[in-house]
């Protein structure tokens, strides 16, 4: 019992240690270096005693203490690296996701998205595309703070993730503004997404004890043939401009940006 106790917190501190040291190859290295050194000597005390045993009392002993001690080593040195490369491969997966939201950081998700685009023209299945932004969140972290704002960024996604399925992509797009692409989602059926989403940011009454009204507007466009990441994304925003001047806590289907130019003639002449 005694023995367990003093192993398992020895194991967590290496853990941790080895965790905070994940991207060190110099420490890898040395890891890796003192514990083939170990296997070396037990390698070679095993073959000395097996090929030329010495007349000592215990010689048989230590030949399997020192098999024994080979086995655990080689064990350690198998261990050791799978731990490391599973240490590396989470630590870039954080590298690709926002530590608030758990959504991909905005780099990693236009590949992320291109890709998307490239397999959607290739199926030829339907893709929507919803902006989210959180209703006067300025005002929420002057009047709670940034941690209150901080916090209110990890509830809200943890909700908002709540309605999506596996296969779509959220990104956190631009502070407060979130965007999930929907793979095989109709625009009729990411309205209906748009409208549980809204649902369950309203159902978010408090915010670290204290009672508050939060709410969003959200923007929603269909990709269309002639559509590239660029223009999809621009069309979600002009329906989050347009749920915000409906009013905010709703949704609205973007539209094309339309561009005129005009000139200008002279009211008076003189």
């Amino acid at each position: 019992m005694g023995a367990g106790v003093t192993i398992f917190p020895a194991l967590r501190h290496l853990k941790k240690f080895m965790n905070a040291h994940r991207n060190s190859t110099m420490f890898r290295l040395v890891i890796n270096c003192a514990i083939l050194l170990g296997l070396i000597l037990s390698g070679v005390m095993v073959f000395l005693l097996s090929n030329h045993p010495v007349d000592v009392s215990g010689s048989q002993t230590l030949f399997w203490l020192s098999l024994a001690c080979t086995l655990l080593l080689v064990i350690l040195l198998a261990t050791v690296n799978i731990a490391f490369i599973h240490l590396q491969k989470q630590a870039a997966g954080d590298q690709e996701t926002d530590s608030l939201t758990g959504f991909m950081y905005r780099q990693i998700f236009n590949q992320v998205f291109e890709q998307a685009l490239l397999d959607t023209r290739r199926t030829l299945e339907p893709l929507s595309l919803v902006m989210i932004d959180i209703d006067r969140f300025r005002l929420i972290n002057e009047e709670h703070g940034h941690l209150a704002g901080d916090s209110l960024l990890t509830m809200l996604s943890q909700s908002i993730q709540t309605v999506l399925r596996a296969s779509d992509i959220t990104c956190r797009w631009d502070g407060n503004r979130f965007i999930v692409v929907l793979k095989d989602c109709s625009e009729k059926d990411a309205c209906r997404l748009a409208g549980n989403i809204l649902e369950k940011i309203r159902q978010q009454r408090h915010l670290n004890g204290k009672a508050i009204k939060i709410t969003s507007s959200i923007g929603v466009a269909h990709m269309l043939s002639s559509d590239d990441s660029q223009t999809l994304i621009a069309r979600a925003e002009t329906g989050l401009y347009s749920a915000r001047d409906e009013g905010r806590d709703t949704y609205a289907i973007g539209y094309d940006w339309i561009l005129i130019d005009y000139y200008c003639e002279p009211i008076f002449s003189f």
